[in-house]
């Protein structure tokens, strides 16, 4: 039953990253770069979930991904269905890799893990663009976007893991303290 509290908490969490993401004005200090939040809070659910709970939330979010980030130009699709799936299909086994160390309440592979797969998540959409339109373009606010939004998910992702721990022990048999002792 905690798996499926967990993964409902999970759809409703990347929902909520998603339009408040879509509110956050670019940051013209940073060359535009927006702050992204689905891949820090999927990161911590592929963390925290079992397995075939976190393939589940792979596909959800891997979808809603794609949804989100359709881009077409002059009739041609420059992100194409299904890379985002595929992609956090890859960053959850890696993720879900560190689970003992969630268990044992050690956030740093959280914040680590946030920061590079947010930043690698920009870096696959720069790749897929740049191979269907034919020529990389490198320029330093090419780069900003893509390491900026990552650096700021390391920040973020210290509140959001103390949030979610916090707001763990409100759930029906949420409390990690509560789970080891014997009822």
């Amino acid at each position: 039953m905690k798996p499926l509290i967990d993964l409902l908490a999970l759809f409703i969490g990347v929902l909520l990253a998603f339009i408040v993401q879509n509110f956050l004005p670019p940051m013209t200090d940073l060359h535009g770069a927006h702050v992204l939040l689905v891949p820090m809070v999927f990161c911590y659910a592929a963390m925290v979930l079992p397995f075939p709970a976190m393939l589940a939330a792979a596909f959800f979010t891997g979808f809603l991904s794609d949804l989100f980030y359709l881009h077409v130009v002059a009739g041609k699709v420059e992100i194409p269905m299904g890379y985002s799936i595929i992609f956090f299909v890859i960053l959850g086994c890696f993720a879900n890799g560190f689970r003992l160390a969630m268990k044992s309440r050690n956030s740093w592979p959280f914040i680590l893990l946030s920061t590079v797969g947010t930043s690698s998540f920009l870096l696959v959409q720069f790749l897929l663009i740049t191979f269907i339109r034919g020529g990389i373009i490198v320029t330093p606010a090419v780069g900003w976007r893509i390491l900026a939004p990552g650096l700021i998910a390391g920040l973020i992702a210290p509140l959001f893991y103390w949030t979610v721990s916090h707001m763990d022990r409100l759930l029906p048999d949420g409390s990690r303290k509560l789970r080891s002792v014997k009822r």
